[in-house]
């Protein structure tokens, strides 16, 4: 039994399980803000139900992030990723976003209406009243969902990569870590967010929840230095993996193709050939079953979990509670 148990533990012990932590934070960080952030600040606008679960549609892109991820894990940005390595570059770009998003939360105002609101009749929301103001508040949710859903992608391959095909051990202890730190980034996150936006309030400000999100920016950085501490690995061998892919691709053309072989071949090893290889790996019908269960796992939670906080509000809870 010592025996056993000192097996089972000592894959957690490893120090690479602190980079899996601080990289389940990151994913976890950003889901408090469209989630928690926004409900409740469009709660306390004064909005409706119908028009909080409306907002709740731009969740779905974490359903659907996987249809992106081989463009993702092809495309290089210039100079960062030299600088800093490819999959911490792409993290360090889309948090970037965030944070440019959470400066534009802070100037912005649900309410506001700079012409005639518009009327939307959603199936399943109801009828639905939009301002302007609403729309431009949303569409930075947007913003910050693909973005925040972008660098889950490469947040969850830089994971992968701190280990060696085979430590299976350390993997699967490395993926109980990482919800662990999404989690923590959330809880703790939201902790953060409410308390600072309870104490604006209390104290009299009327935008506070437009200074809580300028604040939160200071998190982000701190959130980006750590990030850019972790180890990446050569991606010699993934590029060159892809880029034989392009060759075999290309020759395989006809010439009267021209120019366009490139672009078909270029598409063909960015994102046919990963899920070629993946459905081959898996089979036809483990392979859709898998993508099945991506694309449903956080329906539930994206648009009926952050109704609760709709719900405790309308219970008199404080934000604090």
């Amino acid at each position: 039994m010592k025996s056993f148990s000192a097996t089972s533990v000592s894959p957690y012990i490893d120090p690479r399980m602190l980079r899996i932590l601080v990289l389940g934070f990151t994913s976890g960080f950003p889901w408090v803000l469209i989630a928690t952030s926004l409900t409740l600040w469009l709660k306390e606008e004064g909005l409706s139900r119908s028009t909080i679960g409306w907002a709740g549609l731009i969740f779905s892109v974490y359903a659907i992030n996987w249809v992106w991820a081989p463009l993702i894990d092809k495309i290089r940005i210039p100079y960062i990723s030299t600088i800093i390595g490819h999959r911490k570059s792409w993290i360090l770009t889309m948090q970037v976003a965030i944070m440019f998003c959470l400066f534009g939360w802070s100037l912005a105002s649900p309410s506001a209406t700079f012409a005639e609101p518009i009327g939307i009749n959603i199936i399943g929301l109801g009828a639905v009243t939009v301002s302007n103001g609403l729309f431009i508040v949303i569409g930075i949710g947007l913003i910050i969902a693909i973005a925040s859903a972008t660098q889950d992608i490469t947040i969850d391959a830089l994971r992968i990569e701190q280990f060696s095909v085979k430590e299976r051990e350390s993997m699967a202890a490395g993926a109980a870590v990482a919800v662990i730190g999404w989690w923590t980034g959330y809880k703790i996150g939201g902790m953060i967010t409410l308390f600072i936006s309870e104490y604006l309030e209390n104290s009299g400000y009327n935008d506070y929840w437009q200074i809580t999100f300028r604040l939160m920016c200071l998190l982000m950085v701190a959130i980006n230095f750590l990030v850019l501490l972790i180890p990446e690995q050569d991606p010699s061998d993934r590029e060159k993996q892809q880029n034989d892919d392009f060759l075999k691709i290309k020759q395989s053309l006809p010439r009267s193709f021209g120019y366009s072989s490139f672009i078909i071949a270029w598409l063909g090893s960015t994102v046919i050939s990963p899920l070629s290889s993946f459905f081959k790996k898996n089979g036809l019908s483990l392979a859709i079953a898998i993508l099945s269960f991506i694309f449903l796992f956080k329906i539930g939670e994206a648009f009926v979990g952050k109704m609760s906080i709709v719900f405790y509000k309308e219970m008199d809870f404080s934000k604090s509670d």
